[in-house]
């Protein structure tokens, strides 16, 4: 039997070797655990958000439950710097929706808060505008090929979770 991967999977499955295979040189084997369970997480909720539409808030918690045991191993990523993290975009996700209701999902908003823990302001900022972009060309490509309208909505939650792996590539924390 054929297991077919979608480009979203494929891409967290890139992410996840190149993270693990920086952390084996760079860092220590609980740093390595640490990213490789968050880069986990990232999949799974983004694989859960494609397939349902929904991002259930355990994914939210289960970061911010790595942020904290994160806490001893990267000390340069102090708790205030966390807690800037958690909400440098989850606050503004938030108050868009108070005024515009529907525009992000509470999954989007949550996941933001729990990985904003975890990444700290200085990759959670680079990592929405990753996943903006992401999204914007994904919508773009949908528009001209017909498959989609203006008013069409789409997942957001894996774009989040792309643009979060893709800082943990580049060596964020």
């Amino acid at each position: 039997m054929r297991t077919k991967f979608s480009k979203f999977t494929l891409f967290m499955l890139l992410a996840g070797a190149l993270t693990a295979l920086r952390g084996l040189l760079e860092r220590s084997l609980p740093e390595v655990l640490l990213l490789a369970s968050f880069i986990l997480l990232l999949s799974a909720a983004g694989r859960k958000d494609l397939r349902d539409g929904k991002l259930p808030g355990r994914f939210a918690g289960a970061a911010l439950l790595l942020g904290i045991l994160g806490l001893p191993f990267f000390p340069d990523l102090s708790f205030g710097l966390r807690l800037q993290g958690s909400l440098a975009v989850s606050l503004p996700l938030f108050l868009i929706c108070l005024v515009r209701p529907g525009a992000f999902g509470g999954g989007d908003v949550k996941l933001m808060a729990g990985c904003g823990f975890f990444l700290g302001t200085e990759a959670v900022l680079p990592a929405f505008a990753a996943a903006a972009v992401l999204a914007g060309v994904r919508a773009v490509f949908l528009l001209l090929r017909g498959k989609a309208g203006r008013k069409d909505r789409f997942p957001f939650g894996p774009f989040l979770c792309a643009g979060m792996a893709l800082m943990l590539m580049l060596g964020f924390p």
